[in-house]
């Protein structure tokens, strides 16, 4: 996979995994006030990450720690004795590698997306749904899969905005909770596969263009589902809350952060999608998606060529 460096120097990232007589760095080895740590929504510690000899680090407890470089063509892997394989290159697609190419000066938004048409556009572009974790952006992205519009990620978009806003095609493979799956009438063994390097179910080569952005959110009361769209300044916050970072203490890199987060909401078109959490309803709330936006399939697509 080639991905393009912020100076516009091409070269590929891969997963590789450490040898048994190579060691990672420690993150308790560090000094605690240069240790950024993620927790997942009940507290729980996912990563640690750091920097030390010249790399950056991201430490996951009982699975792996992950070493990435801006010279360095890899990702190294150190996995932890007996660390399910599967889970380590999953974590490498979903969370370590967006957050290697924010390093390298792309964003990386914390969403699932499809290809489409837009209403108003004459060339399909991207049309990501961001949300926390465990709201449905990977199960609407899914559903609207299933009506034809191609998935372009499922956990996360990697994009920067020069001319226009565009995102670069990752490899992903879309994995969904078991209710989701109960919802759809799937086997959820058909999600659990690894392609190692490969691209996985990208079908994609060349970066496309952001054309939407939806923000979902559940609802606890009706309407069952509606959608408006937001004004930049309102955009702005509520995109960033989703974006991934790997050092906030950075000052410098976290401007740049918050100077394309604001050129985004400048160019791309971003609407709140709020929801009641029904499973029964969601052919509906695919429907007002699909109207409000005008999605329409790309033309590969309907011409059977995709």
């Amino acid at each position: 996979m080639w991905v393009g460096k912020a100076s516009n120097t091409d070269r590929v990232l891969h997963l590789r995994f450490a040898g048994p007589s190579e060691c990672p760095a420690d993150p308790f080895d560090q000094p605690q006030s240069s240790v950024h740590v993620w927790y997942n929504r009940r507290g729980g510690v996912v990563a640690r990450g750091f920097r030390d000899g010249g790399y950056h680090w991201m430490a996951w407890p009982y699975l792996a720690t992950f070493r990435f470089g801006v010279d360095d063509p890899f990702i190294t892997a150190y996995a932890r004795p007996d660390a399910p394989v599967d889970v380590i290159w999953d974590v490498y697609r979903r969370t370590v590698l967006p957050m290697a190419l924010q390093v390298l000066g792309w964003e990386a938004l914390h969403a699932s997306a499809i290809v489409a048409t837009v209403k108003g556009a004459s060339q399909p572009g991207i049309v990501a749904f961001s949300a926390v974790s465990e709201t449905g952006k990977s199960t609407v992205a899914y559903a609207l899969r299933r009506r034809g519009f191609p998935q372009w990620s499922d956990d996360g978009v990697v994009f920067r905005v020069e001319e226009h806003a565009s995102a670069l095609p990752l490899p992903f493979a879309a994995r969904l909770r078991p209710e989701s799956c109960t919802m759809f009438g799937v086997d959820p063994a058909a999600f659990a596969h690894v392609e190692e390097n490969g691209a996985g179910e990208q079908q994609y080569v060349e970066p496309l263009p952001i054309t939407a952005i939806c923000v979902l959110t559940r609802t606890a009361e009706g309407p069952s589902e509606r959608i408006r769209a937001m004004e930049p300044a309102e955009a702005f916050p509520a995109l960033l809350i989703h974006a991934h970072e790997f050092d906030p203490a950075n000052a410098e890199r976290r401007a740049r952060m918050m100077k394309t987060y604001l050129d985004l909401v400048a160019h791309v078109p971003v609407y709140e999608v709020a929801f009641l959490p029904d499973r029964n309803r969601m052919s509906h709330l695919l429907d007002v998606i699909v109207d409000a936006l005008g999605l329409r399939l790309p033309a590969a697509v309907q011409r059977g060529c995709a």
